[in-house]
């Protein structure tokens, strides 16, 4: 696993990676969940390239490009359904799976607008 915490901005860098040409842009089976003071994000993806994905993140947006498999890549943008505290959110990649976890900054439950 490889986590990503504490950035006001996260940003994993794309490096070594094929030309966007070669990129195959497809949809990924993800989900989210919030606790009292946390909301997760999760996308399920098959070989999972952290040093090509990049997920950024501030107070009220979330993006990610997700690289894995053969070159494949999933792109996800949501402007969230509150506010969150980017410092202590994380980000953690595993071979099956991405999870984003931000920490809210204020202890309210958020609409289910935020649903993907």
């Amino acid at each position: 696993k490889k986590v990503l915490a504490g950035i006001k901005q996260w940003y994993q860098r794309r490096v070594r990676g094929a030309s966007p040409g070669e990129k195959k842009v497809v949809e990924c089976r993800h989900d989210w969940h919030q606790t009292g003071d946390q909301v997760n994000f999760t996308v399920y993806a098959k070989k999972v390239i952290p040093d090509r994905c990049s997920v950024k993140c501030n107070a009220v947006k979330l993006e990610a490009e997700i690289t894995f498999g053969d070159n494949q890549v999933f792109t996800f943008k949501k402007v969230l359904a509150g506010i969150i505290d980017p410092e202590k959110s994380k980000v953690t990649f595993s071979t099956a799976k991405v999870e984003v976890s931000m920490r809210k900054a204020e202890f309210v439950a958020w609409p289910s607008t935020f649903v993907l």
